[in-house]
């Protein structure tokens, strides 16, 4: 019971939005990248549009440099570990951006 406790504690926080929406993005744009060499102009605006709404460095939420690599590098481990979870995470950042005007 103790340990369960401690270990809800210490467990990481889910980022801001805006750093988990970026994440998304830059993983699926990598992945399209990967799969035909290509990537449809919308994602890279979607993409932009999440990186200025990136907290300020230092501000509640920001992520240090590390930090944002490393979550960066963790999405292929959280797609495969929760697939549904991934895609609608990804959707939700996808049409607020769309619904905002990231796309032109």
């Amino acid at each position: 019971m103790i340990a369960l406790a401690l270990t809800l504690l210490v467990a990481e926080p889910e980022p801001a939005r805006a750093e988990l929406c970026r994440a998304h993005m830059n993983a699926m744009i990598a992945e399209a990248m990967k799969e035909t060499g290509r990537v449809a102009g919308p994602s890279w605006f979607i993409r932009d549009w999440w990186t200025a709404r990136l907290p300020e460095a230092g501000a509640p939420g920001a992520l240090t440099a590390e930090q944002r690599a490393a979550l960066e590098a963790s999405m292929p481990a959280r797609k495969a570990a929760d697939p549904d979870k991934h895609r609608a995470e990804l959707g939700s950042c996808v049409n607020e951006a769309m619904d905002a005007g990231a796309v032109p």
